[in-house]
């Protein structure tokens, strides 16, 4: 019984470390699988990422922001510092920039947490929203706005704390309003526009029954042999 409940415990512990991966996001990847020029495909460790593109709308009072996917052609361009965005808009940075507030769609064939990203061209002041469906119903919801990034030119963020689950993401930009001051013709603020390209994505994959519902099964199932196991002796 207790090479059993030995055997269990390894078991329980091998569930439970989330084996992280990383894709990055550059025309050289040896993740690349195709590119139909809407899209991107990379594939690491089991895991399939289609990379597409669109464009949202910002209303930083409500916080609303709907995501069009493929607005005005939007679409990825992957280039050795990373991926960036252009569309039919006069929009020749071909970074993902908030001119015109760009997102970059991340699609999972699993359910994975994202971890981190990897962000070049980055300056002082960029930062990037981040986009969900909570719901699973292929909407994205932005759940985090005008988040910072390291003040450099190569920046990884940490996502771990932010407990993003699911298999439909996004990460974009918009501009922004600064330094806002009253003046004799009043408010006046500065606005910024970042802009920026996605390099690498890390992510763990997440399995289908959590640890926490399906431990205690487990072990009442070893309960219930080693109940069994008395019985019989006796």
């Amino acid at each position: 019984m207790k090479s059993i409940i030995g055997l269990a415990a390894v078991a329980a512990l091998s569930i439970s470390s989330a084996h992280a991966t990383t894709i990055y996001t550059t025309s050289g990847s040896s993740d690349l699988v195709s590119n139909n020029g809407s899209s991107q495909v990379y594939e690491d460790d089991g895991v399939t990422m289609t990379l597409s593109a669109g464009l949202f709308t910002d209303t930083p009072v409500t916080g609303d922001a709907v995501v069009t996917p493929g607005q005005y052609g939007a679409r990825p361009i992957a280039y050795s510092p990373g991926t960036g965005i252009t569309h039919n808009q006069n929009d020749g940075q071909h970074l993902v920039d908030g001119y015109f507030p760009e997102v970059a769609i991340l699609s999972f064939d699993k359910t994975v947490q994202l971890t981190g990203a990897l962000f070049t061209y980055v300056d002082t002041y960029d930062t990037f929203d981040l986009f969900i469906d909570s719901n699973n119903d292929g909407i994205l919801e932005r759940v985090f706005e005008n988040l910072s990034m390291p003040n450099n030119s190569t920046a990884f963020v940490d996502f771990l704390s932010l407990n993003l689950v699911g298999k439909l993401f996004g990460i974009g930009t918009s501009s922004y309003s600064y330094n806002c001051r009253m003046t004799m013709h009043g408010q006046k603020c500065d606005s910024y526009s970042s802009a920026w390209k996605l390099k690498k994505l890390a992510f763990e994959e997440v399995p289908d029954v959590p640890l926490p519902a399906a431990l205690p099964l487990f072990m009442a199932g070893l309960a219930g042999f080693g109940f069994a196991s008395r019985k019989k002796q006796a």
